[in-house]
């Protein structure tokens, strides 16, 4: 549910249903006026924050206005912008990373929309490791890899496969959910208004069931948003679904990470 918030707090763009394979997110922008513009929030809210959080950037200052609990508001930006600082200050305090946390979200290259490519393959998430130290290592996966002065968004491309091919073991979902929440919380708090897109896959009929059953819980501009991929193997489907290719081109997983979408694009098996 935590995701599906998240996904929540963000703005509408017009095409958002027209963008595959267009330049829809900008990832960088040059004045104020195109970073308001970009985000739907006032120029003057903008420069008003920067007299009070001069620290910050244009483009992070209105990704704060442009959620929806803010809608523009400058007190009410105030408000979530202090926690979020001293947030940023603690990061300096949290303890090193365990050696060798096996890492189950993955940064790649850029989508056909645009975004950046950001993997979650839950089956390599280590549950007897604690929900802290996997935050911490999320957070400063997004501080290397998402610049504050820039408008890039990613899309999350979520794999259910339990990958026992590849030396993993599969774990069932209320095992792994309080790891993967916790990560989606630091999206919705700390970095509001990068999530372009949740893809799903592969989802079972059982599975597909279910979110006909539950979709009524979420708002029309979430379910815009969420894609679930279909394929009768569910989580035992040998490769990912044809439909992903709709969203990357496999050229921008990176190649460490190819071995996750092997079989999706054979031309591309094997290439370093």
């Amino acid at each position: 549910e935590e995701f599906f918030d998240a996904i929540d707090e963000l703005s509408e763009p017009d095409n958002l249903e027209n963008s595959i394979g267009s330049s829809a997110v900008i990832p960088r922008l040059k004045t104020d006026a195109e970073i308001a513009e970009n985000y739907g929030v006032p120029l003057s809210a903008i420069q008003d924050l920067k007299v009070e959080f001069p620290e910050c950037p244009a483009a992070e200052l209105a990704r704060f206005l442009a959620r929806k609990s803010v809608s523009g508001d400058t007190r009410k930006a105030a408000k979530v912008l202090d926690p979020y600082l001293k947030w940023r200050c603690e990061m300096a305090h949290w303890p090193p990373e365990p050696p060798g946390l096996p890492q189950f979200f993955r940064f790649n290259g850029i989508a056909k929309d645009g975004s950046r490519i950001l993997m979650m393959v839950p089956s390599i998430l280590d549950i007897d490791i604690k929900q802290d130290a996997y935050v911490h290592a999320f957070a400063r996966m997004m501080e290397r890899e998402m610049d504050r002065a820039d408008t890039m968004r990613f899309t999350v491309l979520a794999d259910c496969r339990g990958h026992q091919n590849l030396g993993y073991v599969g774990k069932p979902v209320w095992k792994l959910w309080g790891h993967i929440s916790a990560c989606a919380k630091i999206i919705q708090a700390n970095f509001p208004e990068r999530l372009q897109r949740f893809v799903l896959y592969p989802a079972g009929n059982i599975e597909m069931g279910a979110f006909r059953m539950f979709k009524s819980l979420f708002s029309k501009e979430t379910l815009k948003r969420v894609k679930v991929l279909h394929d009768s193997n569910g989580c035992h489907a040998p490769k990912p679904p044809i439909e992903l290719l709709d969203y990357i081109d496999v050229r921008e997983i990176y190649p460490e990470n190819r071995q996750f979408f092997t079989g999706l694009d054979p031309t591309i098996d094997g290439l370093p």
